[in-house]
């Protein structure tokens, strides 16, 4: 499933390597690097601005779908991403027996 095109046009998806996808908005700039696994935003806010770093296992799993698709249709070359892990379906702890 390919992106918007309104999607596109605001956020300006661009190839920076084989592995890592640029998302530019506005004050927030998205690298979401397939080869590390890991998003890292950068924030510009006039003269201050910082840098949060993401682990993909803490994304949802469809954005990273999208996000990989949008680099291969850019012309990268990213490895697949792992299989979903399964969920444990745990018991419900609390004051029953």
């Amino acid at each position: 499933m390919a992106l918007s095109e309104e999607f596109n046009s605001s956020y300006s998806p661009r190839k920076l390597a084989d592995n890592v996808l640029r998302m530019g908005y506005d004050y927030v700039t998205f690298f979401y690097d397939l080869e590390q696994r890991l998003l890292v935003t950068a924030y510009r806010y006039s003269d201050a601005g910082g840098t949060t770093v993401t682990p993909f296992s803490k994304l949802d799993r469809e954005v990273l779908v999208e996000m990989r698709d949008r680099l291969v249709e850019l012309g990268g070359k990213p490895k697949e991403l792992p299989p979903e892990a399964p969920t444990l379906n745990k018991p419900l702890r609390g004051l029953n027996p």
